[in-house]
């Protein structure tokens, strides 16, 4: 009888089974060697010795400061070297990497522009060399002195009421021929500067791939609303720093005293009025300003200003965006500041409106003329920035 639970082995299966674990064994070997190379292989890798990679290396370790500890002062030991390397410059009121980025790259610019032209050199090269020379020419920047600007405000759109005072003539403004929404749209147009209202055009924040219209409020003089609103000491001196620059610029630009300090005084409590207005930054959430319309429902929403021709002005005037229509939609970022501006324009008078506007022009133009002018925006920036010196088109001041 065969006994129950006894294994009875094949001939020579002992062998096989000893052949395949070691077959196993090898393999494993094999495999473990593999990866210990491989792993050997990604370390070197790990390390750059590229001359950009040793270059952003010593970048970062100079920022550092490895003298003191991170456990007792942690921004000391990551950003001491750059607080000890990169003070604040005299004409700045704060410094940081992208200020510093854009001093180097200013730097490049500025020996680019400066190398000679060759005779294969594009046109908007050549152009930009040439545009370059033109300003930096302080002998006939300072023989010009105001005569650029105006020129400019002898332009009807751009009359200036305080300076027709003194100038009268091609300079004098006329509340029957002033046009609010042409002199908004030719200081878009012709300087790329927005007052009262910002027109731009901008991706869709809900869909990406869409570029629609967007309006939104424009900037103030001062850099805060709150310098307008509130009273503090700091306030006070920015206000007053400014109602001393419109004056004083008003004046050396050939308005009498008297009118200028009036006149300039009116503008400034209308930008006052303005600054209440505005949207503070705390509620300029995405949600609040993504407010979609049509131009012509925004039209039936504040009927006061004509916003079709006010839209058509700036996106037809370059001659590539095409037709506006009434249908068009737009993002209309604040529609609450727009309802309170009209209002409030329309409870200001003429003369005060015009006379705000046109100093947004005229104090965005104030460092592209003469050493007077420049001097005297220096005094302004030394109150409200601490700045103590100027550096405009490679010209300290």
């Amino acid at each position: 009888m065969e006994r129950l639970g006894v294994c009875v082995s094949k001939p020579g299966t002992s062998g096989l089974l000893k052949a395949a674990l070691a077959v196993c064994v090898c393999l494993c070997i094999a495999l473990l060697l593999a990866v210990i190379l491989v792993s050997q292989r990604g370390n070197q890798d790990v390390f750059c010795l590229t001359p950009e990679c040793i270059e952003a290396a010593g970048s970062i370790l100079s920022k550092m400061d490895r003298a003191v500890s991170p456990c007792d002062d942690f921004y000391g030991f990551s950003c001491g070297g750059w607080l000890r390397d990169n003070p604040i410059p005299e004409d700045s009121s704060s410094y940081g990497i992208y200020p510093w980025l854009r001093q180097h790259v200013d730097i490049t610019l500025k020996e680019l522009l400066e190398t000679p032209s060759d005779s294969d050199e594009i046109e908007a090269v050549r152009k930009a060399k040439v545009f370059y020379r033109s300003c930096m020419d302080e002998a006939i920047l300072e023989k010009v002195d105001s005569g650029p600007l105006l020129k400019l405000l002898q332009q009807p759109e751009f009359h200036w009421p305080v300076l027709g005072e003194g100038l009268e003539g091609k300079w004098l403004w006329s509340p029957g021929r002033w046009d609010l929404l042409q002199t908004l749209a030719q200081i878009r147009n012709q300087h790329s500067k927005s007052v009262l209202i910002r027109l731009y055009i901008a991706p869709d924040d809900k869909n990406s791939t869409n570029y629609i219209i967007k309006l939104d409020q424009a900037s103030l003089s001062l850099s805060s609303r709150d310098d307008y609103i509130t009273n503090t000491t700091s306030a006070q001196a920015y206000r007053s720093a400014l109602l001393n620059l419109m004056v004083d610029v008003a004046v050396m630009l050939g308005a009498p005293l008297e009118a200028a300090e009036i006149q300039m005084r009116e503008a400034l409590a209308f930008e006052t009025k303005l600054a209440q207005i505005v949207i503070p930054f705390e509620n300029r959430t995405s949600e609040n300003m993504y407010n979609r319309y049509t131009i012509s429902r925004l039209h039936r929403s504040i009927p006061q200003f004509d916003w079709l021709s006010f839209v058509k002005s700036v996106v037809e005037s370059t001659g590539e965006g095409g037709s506006v229509y009434s249908s068009e939609p737009v993002i209309v970022r604040v529609p609450t500041y727009f309802k309170q501006l009209f209002k409030l324009i329309n409870t200001t008078e003429p003369r005060t409106v015009s006379n705000y506007v046109i100093w947004r022009t005229v104090f965005s133009k104030i460092t592209t003329l003469s050493r007077r002018f420049l001097y005297r925006y220096l005094d302004f920036t030394r109150v409200t920035t601490g700045t103590s010196s100027l550096t405009l088109v490679g010209i300290s001041v």
